[in-house]
């Protein structure tokens, strides 16, 4: 069709290529698997999918390995990331030997069509080189090669000097000491290769292009290097020694250093030299470094000097690049491998082959108290609780007035004398120690007790303790520890009260403040004396124990590890503890162990729990999940999911108090089963609902949960939700450790006196009911898509009916056919089909085949020889017949037109004939003799065979022949008048064979006197005639036709060969060449080269198996020698013709005849064969299965519309009775006053218990007083980690089921206590938002225990034991796609289910570019441009009365920039006086940083980047937070925090971020986000390994229909799984979309019937869309209905429809006035009480006649009635009354009382319109139920109204011009009244659409 684009110009346009490869790529990066193509993406930017895509990548050089990748589909608007890894030839990178320029070329095909293509030159450097710091800055550290053997001997010259130095070494990196005795290690180093006197080479380069590196392991030999290479082999040896290299560089300058303290910097490669020279300086000193000119020989210059040197040229801007060899080691950066000549080539040799120092070091004896062996997990879990803050006293103890000191001269002897158990004095100092000791000093004093050994004895002997302290300071500070203790005990459960034998003095680096940290610590109790007098302590039953947070803290501290004193203080003394810690710490300056002991509290914030799990783990690990992961390997029984769909439960069965998605209802149904697993929650997705339910299913069933949240928001959320459907009472909150015990009992007795309303069978008949209808509403959709007999559904068999509708419809396929056809055979016949066809395309088609008629079906080379070589000779001899037949004609000066096969076999015989010599006797007389002789016999016997037609005989003519044709010609029809002619018409008669006329007489004469004049021309002509006539000139005919048949058999034959045959011609040639005799030749070799070509023809047709049926029937010569030189030019297709034949052949034996036939028949081609036979299958297909389907056969779209209707009504109902059902059944469990046994026991202690207000009892003794009545009162606890450990009984099956909400932020180490407590456990959380804060307060991670290591959450610990999962899927944040879809795209893998907007084709995510902004970099940090911008967009929208009421997020990305804003935005809003709008509403305005925005949203987030150029236009690369190894998490929780709108202010872009520098995820992902924000979605990639197959529906056929009618539409309109199967876009306004169509498709089958006819439409109209439903049947039964019914509500949405139907008339009635007689009254008629039965009469008539109305009105329209216009209080109190007495109907709608008589106003479907004026005006004059049933029809008229549109309509119909505010908001609350009984939905934004 003209104007119509091919699929080719269409996919050219529409797919473009964005690649971005590596500037230079090396050996380096492929083994560090560095991808050649920063990012390679093919974009679809045309309106529909691109299908059959192929991706080729090549290269023609060996630089790459083949690479193609196959796309089903690459959706429109779309991109697609195409990965290639390891695409480069290691072999090509390995032998490379200089740098070269290589081209990569990328081609999209389509088929064999290119359709897009580009280039990229990459540059390949050889082995070793590195590319610079313009290339892959970070892989420089690859060429640091540790174990090169010089290193080694450096190690031992570096020994030799330190021996000097006297210091010595071990090489064990950090463990060596401070961060002196490192610069020491690293000077030593410097001094080893200093010594070696290497001189510097005279090479210089620059460091921004690719730099050889050089060999390291020859600079020692050969004495010679480079700086670069010199730099590279001190890092070497550094790394060797344990340490970390830093390696700074500038243009052309290079240095080295080393860290002095175990760390790295936040990046690998970074230009932040301002940090580096911080670092360097004096009093920090984290970093050394030295200038490495001074190493080359001829510079006398230490390292000290050498250092200074290096800071002057920092200072000077030498360096702007810093490279951290540690971090490019932790982002898995490895040193390559030495490249050596081998034998068979080159050999690479990796660390393993170089390091010839393998044997193992030797343990020293300071490593005695090194933990020996692997961590268990228990013990982990209790170092994560530990408090390794200097807040506390178990690392800095502060000896106070709330400690003891105890005096003791021998802490064994004191320790030994405890041990007894008996209980000790605690007294005061004695004077002897006061002479002693006069001052009373903290530490330290020991040593000098030794005088008082023989007192101190003798007090211990007497079981008293003596003390530093004074008489009247004991009392006191031991009545605050009994205390102290006491709380610590109800709330915790634990003793804190400890005597602490040996303290260690400690000090912080850099500091001269000691600190003290206790050793040994045993548990005591403290009790009043005998007598009352004094106190006593003793020690608990509980063993010593070594102060864990101490050891922990050693270690990562100061990698100082005794964690195995642990194990081994039982039997052994206090002294060798101590002595053991001594020997540990001797290399730690001024460090000392001190033998005081002290009696004091010692616990911490997570005290608790850490006790919890110390105490309680052997009882936990009777749990299957802690077991579990103990062990690490799953066993939790029956792990494996049931996977029952929604619709497979009985709606009674898993109840959904709050509305409930598939997703959730799967999770909700798995937790109630018992299941524990981890629960997916991304952003969004609804997990506090989810829990909610899980909840409330949970109670309905009988069992216990215990929720568990470390924020107390969290908590919140699920409570307030569970209050919401009546569940609150139920449900205990204990976040908090200080416990209101008033309030709790309160609480539960409030529960316990709850009483229930009888439950009637309403909930079993509405489940019954929900069921019926469901299952109604599934058959439909499980019958269009149940698999059938060709192994597609019907849905999917129309699918492929609607692609192939448009090809030929020509194939002759019988019904027997389609009966045999199955799911298998289809497939074998579609795959034939397919080969045939590529087999016909490969040797040119099969129609007007060159092949036509070659039957060939096997091929070799030698049926090829024959097949050419038999059309060789064919053509020779068809040539040499052509030479004599031309010659033949020309001879006898004849034409031949078509040389047929008849024609050929016709010319044989004429030239035997001729050749014969029969001939000779017609043409041996005279020339014109035998022309007057032909023609005149010719002329006989065309004129006797019309004569003896008729007659018998012929009749004898007396008169000459010219004499009776002139009588005849005189005499006319008067011939009887004349003799001779009446003589002839009587012997006629005679002879007539039948009777004649007179004009048959007349004629006959002529014609017998024809007869006789031409007898007497052949008679007297030649002497031919003596042959048939006799001696008396009489003919003999029968002689004569049988001597003239020869000659006439001759003319037959040659009329038969020539075109326009010429007798005269032939017989003059004939009679020529009698005479001459030289026609012999001619026809002797024409018949030879007739025979050699009938040989040769013979032998072409069977060498090719033709058909002699299928011969051509036109010229014989021609096509033969056509068909001889066609298989000669294309003889190399021969092959491929016989791989078709051979299908062909099997498709016919199959019985598919027609598919041959109509290929070779022109009938359909190669490219549409499939698509025809489809076409026809299918079609049948259909029409059988929909005809056999009682279901689908008998579809009614009306009747599954009003089910869907009736359903949704249902489950709005049965979702109240549910909440009531679950509130009655607990209620229905609590005791009552006729309870018995151990329950009512239980309620007469709690009644105890409450009298005395739980006095001297802990929540956790009252809670294990009445465990069965506090199941019942409080089924559901909310809690924290804490309370759990505080409060609960470390029962293994307190609670059925545990739910963890936020369990990403929860470390596992907080989690185990609540997770042992519960039989089982659901794990909700976000494994790709922030983990737990505390685990980014410290980068520790013990590396000897990794796989003991906690991973960062109870979430991360879950999953890693393969524990089973749940996903929540639906995404209901963002209300516009584009918000989420970053994050959905980058980090989930494109899983969330997101609905698109109706604004869709435009981003709500911006970039608000500031242009002028500077990032402050190494002073404040902030970028004021930025916050400006950002206080300039916040100001703007709060003055904005529409845009204010949009709630307000600014998220930065830096705690620097948080502030200014913070500073800078509340002076702006004082000084506009928007303080109130910002705050003083529902969602107050916010300014949070990336680490603690987690969990808020807000309508707009306004994003300040912050990072950006500095003052001199340089970007650095450091991003804070985000380069950490949790960046991008940060980035996914900020990035989803917004529901309408987000605006990203940046004083960079993306483009300006060089990912080459850096290798961070985050880094990398804030890239992709600028970008996102600048450019769209497109920008986006989906990863080729997650594009899913093409799926595209019905939509898509919609779409086309509509598009015949001027709409423009997208199919499949969604970024995710959820897709609109057809959008319409609005005429008017192209970036929206103005009508959602939605189909039973795909997302139809894969949906429950709830999600399907509920929960998905109403979320779509909540986001402001309109919504059609398009039944499949139906459109394919009768496309141009269901099209037009789109059409005409299209034309009603944009107003093209200005004649369309008013559905207004449906609702509309006449309002009907009361008759009453009009009075005149004042109001003592009213009040005077004589007159109440007339008044009351007139309130039933006007109610009767005009209801529904309101109270009020009816008041005012009786008081009218009666003349009463004004009237006071006293008048509506009586009125008031006597409508009471009326007995009207009452309810009490928004506000306002309405009465009336019936219920016929209670469906909303009528309302009135006074005739005249209007006497209603008022907001009280009218009801709500007529306002609903005006707006239900304004609503069908215009599909959709916004508020202030739909208010203005209703006005205007009501005929009130100048509404006042009042009725306005009587309107709005009208609909919200609609919105709650489910008749409307209200949008986002505020668009009001029928359910």
């Amino acid at each position: 069709m003209a104007g119509k684009k091919s699929v080719k110009s269409t996919l050219k346009e529409s797919l473009a290529l964005q690649v971005k490869a590596q500037q230079f790529y090396g050996y380096a990066d492929r083994f560090n698997r560095v991808p050649l193509f920063i990012s390679l993406l093919l974009s679809n930017a045309g309106a529909e999918s691109a299908e059959n895509i192929d991706v080729v990548i090549e290269n023609g050089n060996g630089f790459l390995v083949p690479f193609s990748r196959h796309f089903e589909e690459i959706p429109y608007e779309s991109s697609v990331e195409i990965e290639a890894a390891d695409i480069a030839s290691p072999l090509y990178l390995t032998e490379l030997s200089d740098i070269r320029e290589e081209t990569v070329l990328i081609r999209v095909l389509h088929g064999k069509d290119v359709v897009a293509e580009t280039s990229v030159r990459v540059v390949v450097l050889p082995f070793d080189f590195w590319s610079g710091r313009s290339g892959n800055a970070e892989l420089l550290t690859s060429f640091v090669r540790p174990k090169v053997a010089d290193c080694l001997r450096v190690l031992d010259d570096a020994r030799a000097q330190l021996k000097k130095w006297n210091t010595d070494t071990e090489w064990r990196g950090y463990q060596e000491g401070d961060k002196n005795k490192i610069r020491l290690l690293a000077a030593a180093i410097y001094a080893a290769v200093k010594r070696q006197a290497v001189e510097k080479s005279a090479a210089e380069y620059s460091y921004d292009a690719p730099v050889p590196v050089g060999d390291i392991t020859k600079i020692l030999k050969n004495k010679v290097g480079t700086s670069f290479e010199l730099v590279l082999f001190l890092a070497s040896c550094f790394e060797c020694a344990g340490l970390h290299p830093v390696v700074a560089m500038g243009e052309k300058s290079v240095s080295c250093g080393v860290w002095l303290y175990d760390n790295c910097f936040a990046d690998s490669v970074s230009d932040d030299t301002v940090l580096l020279g911080n670092y360097i300086a004096d009093g920090i000193n984290n970093v050394s470094m030295f200038d490495a000119e001074d190493v080359f020989a001829g510079r006398n210059v230490n390292y000290t000097a050498a250092e200074k040197h290096f800071a002057q040229k920092l200072s000077g801007g030498w360096f702007d690049t810093v490279i951290d060899v540690r971090r490019c080691r932790l982002a898995r950066i490895r040193p390559l491998p030495l490249k050596v000549k081998g034998i068979k080539g080159y050999e690479l040799l990796g660390e393993e082959d170089t390091d010839i120092d393998a044997a193992p070091e030797i343990i020293s004896g300071a490593r005695k108290l090194s933990l020996d062996g692997k961590v268990t997990k228990n013990k982990q879990w209790e170092r994560r609780l530990l408090d390794l803050s200097l807040k506390n006293a178990l690392l800095n103890f502060r000896p106070d007035k709330y400690a003891l000191h105890i005096l003791s001269s021998d802490v064994n002897s004191t320790f030994e004398s405890l041990s007894s158990g008996e209980e000790f004095s605690v007294l005061e100092k004695t004077a002897d120690v006061r002479g002693v000791l006069p001052i009373n000093e903290y530490f330290g004093v020991s040593a000098n007790l030794s005088v008082l050994n023989e007192l101190l004895d003798v007090e211990l002997k007497n079981r008293r303790l003596r003390t530093y302290s004074e008489a009247k300071d004991i009392d006191d500070i031991l009545r605050y520890l009994i205390k102290k203790g006491k709380t610590a005990e109800e709330e915790a459960g634990a003793n804190v009260l400890y005597l602490a034998f040996g303290f260690l003095k400690w000090y912080e680096p850099n500091s001269s403040e000691a600190k003290y940290a206790p050793l040994v610590l045993c548990p005591v109790k403290i009790t009043r004396s005998k007598g009352g007098k004094g106190f006593s302590v003793s020690f608990t039953e509980d063993e010593k124990q070594i102060n864990n947070t101490l050891l922990e803290f050693l270690l990562r501290e100061f990698k100082i590890d005794i964690r195995g004193l642990d194990n081994i203080t039982s039997g052994i003394r206090i002294s060798e503890i101590l002595a053991m810690v001594k020997m540990e710490i001797l290399n730690m300056k001024r460090w000392e162990v001190l033998d005081e002991v002290y009696l004091a509290s010692f616990s911490f914030a997570r005290f608790a729990m850490w006790n919890d799990v110390r105490k309680n783990i052997d009882k936990f690990r009777k749990n299957p999940l802690i077991r579990s992961l103990l062990d690490n390997r799953l066993e939790i029984p029956n792990h494996v999911f049931e996977n029952k769909s929604e619709d497979d439960y009985s709606p009674a069965e898993i109840l959904c108090p709050l509305t409930a998605d598939s997703s959730q209802f799967a999770a909700i149904a798995e937790a109630v089963g018992g299941a524990s697993f981890v629960l997916h929650g991304p952003p969004g997705t609804g997990k506090s609902q989810t829990i909610t339910n899980i909840i409330a299913n949970c109670l309905n069933n009988g069992k216990r949960v215990l929720f568990v949240a470390e924020k107390q928001a969290a908590l919140s959320v699920v409570k307030k939700r569970l209050d919401s459907i009546g569940l609150g009472d139920f449900c205990l909150e204990l976040h908090s450790a200080k416990l209101d015990k008033a309030q709790l009992l309160k609480k539960m007795e409030t529960t316990l006196s709850l009483t229930s309303e009888q439950e009637g069978s309403e909930f079993a008949s509405k489940s019954e009911q929900i069921e019926e209808v469901r299952a109604a509403l599934n058959e439909p959709v499980r019958a269009l898509h149940k698999k059938r007999r060709l192994g597609v559904s019907v849905y999917e068999g129309i699918l492929i009916y609607e692609k192939n509708k448009n090809a030929p419809d020509v194939l002759d396929i019988e019904s027997t056919f389609y009966d045999s056809l199955t799911k298998e055979k289809l497939e074998s016949y579609e795959n034939m089909l397919i080969e045939v066809s590529a087999a016909a395309k490969q040797c040119g088609g099969a129609y007007r085949s060159p092949f036509d008629n070659v039957n060939l079906r096997e091929y070799d080379n030698n049926v090829r020889n024959r097949v050419y070589y038999a059309a060789e000779v064919l053509l020779a001899e068809i040539k040499h017949l052509k030479s004599y037949l031309a010659l033949f004609l020309d001879f006898y000066r004849q034409r031949i037109s078509s040389f047929t096969q008849k024609k050929l076999r016709t010319l044989v015989q004429l030239v035997e004939m001729l050749r014969s010599g029969e001939l000779d006797k017609y043409f041996s007389c005279d020339e014109n003799e035998f022309y007057v002789f032909f023609n005149a016999n010719r002329r006989l016997d065309r004129l006797l065979g019309n004569y003896f037609k008729n007659f018998k005989s012929l009749v004898d003519l007396d008169a000459d022949p010219v004499v009776v044709e002139q009588e005849l010609e005189n005499w006319g029809d008067n011939y009887r008048s004349s003799k001779t002619l009446s003589a002839v018409a009587k012997r006629l008669r005679r002879s007539a064979v039948g009777e004649l006329t007179p004009s048959d007489e007349v004629k006959y004469i002529g014609i017998v006197a024809q007869i006789y004049e031409d007898l007497q021309l052949v008679r007297r002509n030649t002497p031919l005639s003596s042959n048939f006539f006799d001696r008396g000139g009489r003919i003999n005919f029968r002689k004569r036709e049988e001597f003239m048949e020869p000659l006439r058999q001759m003319h037959a034959l040659a009329e038969g060969v020539f075109m326009d045959y010429n007798a005269d011609s032939f017989n003059s040639v004939c009679v020529q060449a009698e005479g001459g005799g030289y026609a012999d030749p001619i026809l002797d070799g024409l018949k030879q080269a007739v025979a050699g070509f009938e040989n040769s023809r013979e032998s072409f047709c069977e060498v090719i198996a033709a058909d002699p049926e299928k011969y051509s029937d036109e010229d014989l010569l021609d096509y033969f020698n056509t068909k001889a030189g066609a298989l000669i030019d294309n003889i190399d297709m021969l092959s491929a013709w016989c791989l078709y034949k051979e299908i062909s052949g099997k498709l016919d034996e199959e019985g598919l005849t027609f598919v041959t036939d109509s290929l070779e028949s022109g009938a359909v081609t190669s490219d549409n064969i499939l698509d025809s036979f489809r076409k026809n299958v299918y079609r049948n297909f259909i029409e059988t299965n929909i005809s056999a389907d009682p279901v689908l056969s008998t579809f009614s779209a009306s009747v599954l519309e009003e089910k869907i209707e009736l359903f949704r009504t249902l489950d709005e109902q049965f979702t109240k009775i549910s909440r009531e059902h679950i509130r009655n059944k607990l209620i229905a469990n609590l005791p009552t006053t006729s309870t018995e046994g151990s329950l009512s026991l239980e309620v007469l202690a709690f009644q105890r218990i409450l009298k005395g207000n739980m006095r001297g009892m802990t929540p956790k003794e009252f809670f294990a007083q009445i465990p069965e009545l506090f199941a019942r009162l409080a089924p559901c606890v909310l809690m924290s980690p804490i309370t759990v450990a505080q409060y609960l009984s470390p029962e293994p099956d307190l609670f059925d089921l545990v739910v963890f909400d936020e369990a990403s932020q929860l470390p596992t180490s907080e989690a185990i206590g609540a997770l042992a407590r519960a039989r089982s456990a659901v794990i909700v959380g976000d494994p790709k938002q922030l983990p737990p804060t505390s685990f980014f307060t410290s980068g520790y991670v013990d590396e000897e225990n990794l796989d003991a290591e906690d991973l960062e959450s109870i979430l991360d610990d879950c999953l890693a034991l393969s524990i089973p999962e749940k996903h929540l899927n639906w995404h209901y944040r963002s209300k516009h796609e584009s918000l989420i879809a970053f994050s959905n795209i980058m980090y989930y893998g494109n899983k969330l289910c997101t609905f698109p907007s109706p604004d869709a084709l435009e981003s709500k995510v911006r970039l608000a570019l500031v242009e002028d902004g500077v990032y402050d970099r190494g002073f404040t940090k902030r970028n004021k441009g930025e916050a400006e911008a950002l206080i300039a967009e916040v100001v703007r929208r709060l003055k904005d009365p529409v845009l204010s009421r949009s709630s307000i997020g600014i998220v930065t990305f830096s705690t620097a920039q948080q502030d200014y804003i913070e500073r800078r935005l509340s002076d702006a809003l004082v000084r506009n006086k928007l303080e109130d709008a910002a705050y003083e509403r529902e969602e107050p305005l916010f300014i949070k940083n990336l680490e603690n925005v987690q969990g808020d949203e807000r309508d707009v987030i306004l994003f300040s980047v912050c990072y950006g150029p500095d003052r001199t236009g340089k970007v650095s690369l450091n991003f804070g937070p985000l380069n950490q190894v949790g960046g991008w998490r940060r980035l996914n929780v900020a990035v989803s925090r917004a529901r309408e709108e987000m605006i990203v202010f940046s004083s960079m872009t993306s483009a300006m971020i060089n990912l080459a520098k850096t290798n961070s995820k985050g880094v990398a992902g804030l890239k992709a986000f600028l970008e996102f924000a600048e450019k769209g979605k497109t920008t986006l990639a989906i990863s080729s390994a997650e594009l899913k197959a093409p799926r595209s529906g019905i939509g898509k056929y919609i779409a086309k229909e509509l598009k015949t009618y001027g709409y423009e539409c997208r199919y499949d309109l969604g970024v995710s799984d959820f897709k609109i199967d057809c959008a319409v876009i609005d005429p008017k306004n192209k970036k929206r979309f103005i009508l959602a169509i939605m189909c039973d498709g795909v997302t139809a089958s894969n949906s429950s019937a709830k999600d399907r006819n509920i929960l998905q439409i109403q979320t779509l109209k909540l986001n402001n869309w309109n919504v059609a439903r398009v039944f499949t049947i139906n459109f394919i039964n009768n496309p141009k209905r269901e099209i037009k019914k789109i059409k005409d509500m299209l034309d009603r949405l944009t107003g093209a429809d200005k004649a369309g139907r008013d559905h207004l008339t449906k609702y509309k009635k006449a309002y009907r006035y009361a008759k009453l007689e009009q009075q005149q009254n004042v109001s003592q008629y009213v009040t005077g009480g004589e007159n109440d039965a007339e008044i009351v009469s007139r309130l039933k008539a006007i109610a009767a006649a005009e209801e529904p109305l309101s109270e009020r009105f009816l008041m005012k329209r009786c008081l009218s009635s009666l003349g009463i216009q004004k009237f006071g209080t006293k008048v509506e109190e009586r009125m008031g009354n006597l409508i009471n007495l009326c007995g009207l109907k009452r309810e009490q709608l928004c506000g306002r009382d309405y009465l009336r008589k019936t219920d016929k106003c209670l469906d909303c479907d009528f309302y009135r319109v006074e005739p005249g004026d209007s006497i209603r005006k008022s907001e009280e004059d009218f009801t709500p139920y007529e306002i609903i049933a005006l707006i239900k029809g304004l609503l069908e008229n215009k599909v959709s109204l916004y508020a202030d549109e739909l208010v203005a309509a209703v006005c205007a119909e009501l005929k009130i011009v100048r509404p006042s505010d009042k009725l306005t908001e009587f309107i709005n609350e009208c609909v919200a009244l609609g919105v709650s009984r489910s008749l409307f939905i209200r949008s986002i934004g505020d668009r009001i659409s029928l359910c």
